[in-house]
């Protein structure tokens, strides 16, 4: 299994968590109230989502281990398991946490410091090892361009209502095109020259082509997988976290 350049996936990772910032610096309360991409969630949800999962990928660093990675960049997506419970479980979790605070934009602040966290610790990494992530050995290269991904995503997801808001950056939504190349094939992604419609369409957000990157459906439906293992037939997705 040959690793994500970790070269590539930090200046991707720093690029994406500054666009991140851009677009939270430009929100306000009314905006974090606007309709997101996701299925059940205010932008205000999926930004709670997307905190505690950078919050996860902070504690994952220091997990580091000899053993070799059994997943990379894009088969991390297929190896995930999803959520244990395929209902609401995680939609009504993230909408509760973000409804924690006094006002929408009263989460930002925790959010820019777990950005700051980030920052350091990816720009001072000292070259590539492996580390155990969520039952998986990744190399760090896979691991911080899987971030990449999640970040580019859910930003799309918070904008959808905003058009005037700051997009992703161009070297994070590359990560995202080279995650769905290698799970759905070149003479997929080759039709698709926007970046960021290839991002929403591989995530079941937008139509266009059979969703590959995430959960993609499991908290909003059935997912053709866990129909077959339940015996449930399958449902037109709903998208939320895609991890």
């Amino acid at each position: 299994m040959t690793a994500y350049p970790l070269d590539v996936a930090r200046p991707a990772f720093l690029a994406a968590l500054d666009g991140l910032s851009a677009l939270l610096d430009h929100v306000d309360d009314t905006d974090l109230h606007a309709r997101s991409r996701c299925h059940g969630w205010l932008a205000a949800d999926v930004l709670a989502h997307l905190h505690l999962g950078l919050v996860e990928m902070l504690a994952g660093f220091p997990a580091r281990t000899d053993r070799p990675a059994d997943a990379d960049l894009a088969t991390y997506w297929t190896a995930f398991p999803g959520p244990e419970l395929p209902g609401w479980a995680h939609e009504r979790f993230a909408r509760a946490v973000a409804a924690a605070y006094a006002r929408p934009t009263g989460q930002i602040a925790h959010v820019a410091m777990t950005l700051r966290g980030l920052r350091r610790l990816v720009a001072d990494l000292d070259g590539p090892y492996r580390l155990e992530f969520q039952g998986h050995v990744l190399d760090v290269g896979d691991f911080v361009g899987t971030w990449v991904v999640e970040v580019v995503v859910h930003h799309l997801d918070m904008t959808v209502a905003l058009p005037h808001a700051p997009a992703p950056p161009a070297s994070g939504l590359a990560v995202v095109r080279e995650t769905v190349t290698r799970l759905a094939g070149p003479d997929v992604v080759a039709g698709w020259g926007d970046d960021a419609a290839l991002a929403l369409a591989a995530t079941g957000r937008e139509p266009g082509m059979t969703p590959v990157l995430g959960w993609q459906v499991m908290l909003t439906g059935p997912s053709s997988s866990w129909a077959r293992e339940n015996g449930t037939p399958p449902v037109a997705p709903l998208p939320t976290a895609i991890r």
